[in-house]
């Protein structure tokens, strides 16, 4: 109904400016006319209609200037109205210049006629009629200041009848072409605003709706609700490989096959459609008695992709993955509800597709912890609850400071035994990991200034950023800014990105590491050996430094050839790029000798310093100095 009355008023609202367009081009060219015929019965000394005329006339000017000052249609209408009766009676009683007056009776009717809509029109021209009649025909015929015979006054009588029918006629019409063209309009709204128009499914609006309204009466009648949230499978490859409009064409295909079943389905219980985004589905099932409904269903969904999905003689590999929440179980809201289904999907397509999963207590637990994760960061940022420790890097052979890695802590999360490792990977979900990399950019940068003049430090300042910057075309611009608002020298400032963030020969990301990199700052590739990285890939890479995962120092004397070569595969392929060599995780003083001995160029690790605190690392960087000296 929202919709309808929505497009019933763009409707009128374009009418409406017709009308006053209309009301502006009558009243101008009206008030033309009179001004000149005004002015020609004075020269004949016709004062009575000459009155009539130039009275009319100022009318007409007052309310075009009203219709042009602020579209005062109502007021122009009322003008036109009261000018065009006043006018045609005086034209009646007077007879006008030379007699001539009842010819231009005609035309004022049938203009003024379609002004109006049909029944004011009816009401005021069937009464002018009837006041013409009794002029003309009836013994009032004395007020008129001019005669007509008998046939004339019939004559015009009958003239003006049909031509008022013919106009009411004409209107009535037109009236009706509007409200059938508004009607038409209305379900055109209708359908945009609720249904895809490529399946012409229920869209995402309309499947919520819907659904609010199904949980509203299953709560009343402690009844169960499944919801099916489908994703298809490869479907990426059609579009690729045999273009956007096959997709479209196995879309509806697909559609068709869901409404069949659904035919199938209803027959025994509710099922209702929707296509919520791209190439993503849903199926509600309600059954007042048996819950697993919902898995019948969806192994029906399943079984449409056994031989592969024909579209114009091609059978195309695609599949479904198919996630399943079930109310009241697993939530109680048409929005919880359906994001709950999105996620047993993604369980589904991380089981290995073309599968069916339940919405799990893992999962519900997960949400819970995501979403307080997700709320104590907001607050961190709004609060400034965040707070920074340094970790030392030591030269492995002199063990001296040479840089410090910054390391994020969040006190209100810290709280509650949830570090870095967790909430990280959720602030990247949430995108809220854009703002706090820049806070801790920013920070990180105040205290390098701070830090050299408390103690002269020279050495690097390393901060972690996360992958999704390699997708933010802002990101380097940003960083130039706080580069310059503190001052600081861009060689000093050396960016971490784990090795598992970068995609292989994706050239957004190395167009933004190369711009970060014209900045003056170094990069490090982080947690190396822990990604898919080809070794022939580095020459691609803008990288100064690869850090060594600390999985790979653990193992240095493990019995695991392969792991305990790859520290020093990893220092050879180093050298042979040029590359510098950090290795983390160092916690035995075995692991530091073999580094030095193998010639590796910084160390990290507990064996050497845990994290510090701001006055902590001021005081060791301190007691480093007094035993250099």
């Amino acid at each position: 109904m929202r919709y309808s009355t929505k497009s019933s008023d763009e409707i009128e609202s374009v009418r409406s400016d017709r009308y006053i367009l209309l009301c502006k081009l009558l009243l101008a060219i009206g008030t033309t006319f009179l001004l000149v015929f005004g002015a020609l019965t004075v020269a004949d000394h016709l004062y009575l209609l000459s009155t009539v005329l130039l009275g009319c006339m100022t009318v007409g000017y007052l309310a075009l200037f009203l219709l042009f000052r602020d579209n005062n249609i109502k007021f122009a209408i009322i003008s036109i109205n009261t000018i065009c009766v006043v006018l045609s009676l005086t034209l009646l009683i007077t007879g006008g210049r030379e007699n001539t007056g009842v010819f231009w009776i005609y035309p004022i009717l049938a203009i003024n006629i379609f002004i109006n809509r049909f029944w004011p029109a009816v009401f005021l021209y069937g009464s002018f009629l009837v006041i013409c009649g009794a002029l003309l025909l009836t013994p009032l015929s004395g007020i008129l200041l001019t005669s007509y015979s008998l046939t004339e006054a019939l004559r015009i009588e009958f003239t003006l009848t049909a031509l008022y029918l013919i106009c009411l006629a004409t209107l009535h019409s037109e009236e009706r072409a509007q409200t059938m063209l508004s009607q038409m309009h209305n379900a055109d709204m209708h359908k945009m605003a609720f249904f895809d128009r490529l399946t012409g499914l229920p869209n995402r609006w309309n499947v919520k709706k819907r659904l609010d309204s199904l949980l509203l009466k299953a709560k009343k009648k402690d009844e169960l609700i499944g919801l099916l949230y489908i994703d298809l499978d490869n479907f990426k490859k059609v579009n690729d490989n045999y273009g956007h409009d096959m997709g479209d064409k196995l879309l509806r295909v697909f559609s068709d096959r869901l409404r069949q079943l659904a035919e199938e389905f209803n027959q025994s219980f509710q099922v209702e459609l929707g296509r919520m985004a791209g190439d993503e589905f849903v199926v509600v099932v309600k059954d007042p008695h048996h819950s697993d409904r919902a898995r019948e269903v969806a192994l029906k969904i399943l079984q449409v992709f056994d031989s592969g999905l024909p579209v114009e003689g091609i059978s195309h590999s695609v599949y479904a993955s198919v996630g399943i929440a079930l109310y009241p179980e697993n939530a109680t809201t048409a929005e919880e509800l359906i994001h709950c289904a999105d996620l047993a999907m993604y369980q589904a397509k991380g089981n290995g597709r073309n599968r069916v999963e339940y919405f799990s207590d893992e999962q519900a637990r997960a949400l819970r912890d995501q979403d307080l994760i997700e709320r104590a960061l907001r607050v961190s940022l709004q609060n400034n609850y965040f707070s920074l420790v340094y970790m030392p890097m030591f030269d492995c052979q002199t063990l001296e400071i040479v840089g410090l890695e910054v390391l994020l802590r969040a006190e209100n999360l810290q709280r509650l035994g949830i570090g870095p490792d967790r909430f990280i990977p959720i602030a990247e979900k949430t995108r809220l990991i854009k703002e706090i990399d820049l806070w801790v950019i920013d920070n990180a940068m105040a205290r390098l200034v701070e830090l050299q003049a408390a103690t002269g430090f020279s050495g690097k300042f390393c901060i972690n950023i996360s992958g999704v910057e390699l997708c933010n075309e802002l990101f380097p611009a940003k960083v130039k800014q706080l580069i310059d608002t503190h001052g600081v020298t861009p060689s000093l400032i050396e960016f971490e990105i784990t090795e598992t963030a970068f995609v292989l020969d994706d050239i957004k990301s190395r167009t933004i590491l190369r711009q970060l990199r014209d900045l003056g700052v170094s990069l490090a590739l982080d947690d190396f050996g822990t990604g898919f990285t080809a070794f022939s890939q580095l020459i691609n890479y803008p990288a100064d430094c690869l850090k060594i995962d600390r999985s790979f120092v653990n193992d240095l004397f493990s019995v695991d050839v392969a792991r305990h070569k790859m520290v020093r595969i990893i220092e050879d392929l180093a050298e042979l790029y040029g590359l510098r060599v950090v290795a983390e995780g160092v916690e035995t003083k075995e692991q530091l000798e073999y580094l030095q001995e193998i010639g590796c160029d910084w160390v990290q690790g507990y064996y050497l310093s845990r994290p510090l605190q701001w006055d902590a690392l001021l005081s060791f960087i301190d007691e480093q100095a007094s035993v250099s000296h």
